[in-house]
């Protein structure tokens, strides 16, 4: 075995014996689905309120459609501040009562600001342009904590979902500035970069000094301050930069949405209607433990949370027929 074959490998033991105990994971599980005790917990958001109509976003059709045209070139758009100061601190504040009462971040999507932000009228306008009519989300999601410490880094180098062309788009939104001290995005067109390229990165492999020498010229920064959001196809390669001396953690979310008249794989789903009734606890829930069960790989701290994951994940388990389409069950 080698160095680093041994230091994955007690690394990988020191998680495992981190993980939440089975009282923990009892109490954390009643803690969970306990919506009085999320709203206790944050007492100025919501969880499971009818969402109030408005707007809360600063951009517009001229913003729109500069966002869809540039996706259509490049695979990528970038507003900055496209949200209002008020509901991006209010959503920041979210992220870190969750994370001062023991939860990782992604824990946030228990609220309704975290379900509301993208069924804004601009927000779904830009969304139906780059996605057709009736699109939809899936339940992939993620909040994003770079802590604000040199060496931190975001997630490495991948792509969301590959081969779905102009039928797939993530929008990620920064609930913190998100500059190039503290890590911010960065990614590459996908004209800028042959498939093998994402071959060789999916499997680990090396790669020429031709391929990573272009690959280097070809990487945008985007550093942004808080409330911009980016959007990007699925074979878009990008990742989370590290932090080179910035004190600030960059703090953001990100959510995934679909056409409506495209199969769904079986991670995306259930499939949810951005015009429907916002999704239950219940699914909320269910959506929190699918990203703790898959993005340990991202993010290896949160395997302490695993036993969680796995309960959550049983218990919360939408009916086979609510996995389907919107349309073919009517969910909401």
């Amino acid at each position: 075995m080698s160095k680093l074959d041994t230091l994955a490998a007690a690394a990988s033991a020191l998680l495992k014996q981190a993980e939440l105990s089975p009282a923990e994971t009892a109490q954390r599980f009643d803690a969970a689905v306990d919506v009085g005790r999320w709203r206790k917990l944050v007492p100025f958001a919501t969880v499971e309120e009818p969402a109030v109509a408005g707007e809360s976003v600063r951009i517009g059709p001229d913003d729109v459609a500069r966002a869809t045209r540039r996706l259509a070139g490049d695979g990528y758009f970038c507003l900055e501040r496209a949200f209002e100061s008020e509901r991006i601190d209010k959503m920041r504040r979210i992220v870190e009562a969750v994370r001062a009462d023991g939860w990782p971040a992604v824990f946030s999507f228990v609220f309704d600001d975290f379900w509301t932000i993208a069924r804004s009228p601009c927000v779904l306008a830009l969304l139906e342009e780059s996605l057709g009519a009736g699109c939809l989300q899936n339940s992939v999601i993620w909040t994003h904590w770079v802590p604000g410490a040199k060496g931190a880094t975001g997630w490495p180098p991948h792509v969301d979902l590959s081969g779905m062309g102009n039928k797939f788009l993530s929008i990620w939104i920064s609930l913190s500035e998100a500059a190039i001290d503290n890590g911010c995005m960065f990614l590459i067109p996908p004209g800028d970069m042959p498939r093998e390229v994402v071959e060789a990165i999916d499997a680990k492999a090396d790669l020429s000094y031709a391929s990573y020498s272009n690959l280097l010229h070809n990487v945008i920064a985007l550093p942004v301050p808080a409330g911009s959001l980016i959007g990007w196809r699925g074979d878009v390669l990008h990742w989370g930069g590290t932090n080179a001396g910035g004190n600030v953690p960059r703090v953001s979310f990100a959510l995934e949405f679909r056409s409506r008249d495209e199969a769904f794989t079986k991670f995306e789903r259930p499939m949810i209607d951005l015009r429907a009734a916002l999704p239950p606890l219940g699914l909320r829930l269910y959506a929190i433990a699918k990203a703790l069960r898959h993005y340990p790989k991202f993010e290896p701290i949160v395997s302490r949370f695993q036993p969680l994951a796995e309960r959550l994940w049983e218990e919360t388990a939408p009916a086979p027929e609510q996995a389907r389409r919107p349309d073919e069950a009517g969910l909401a």
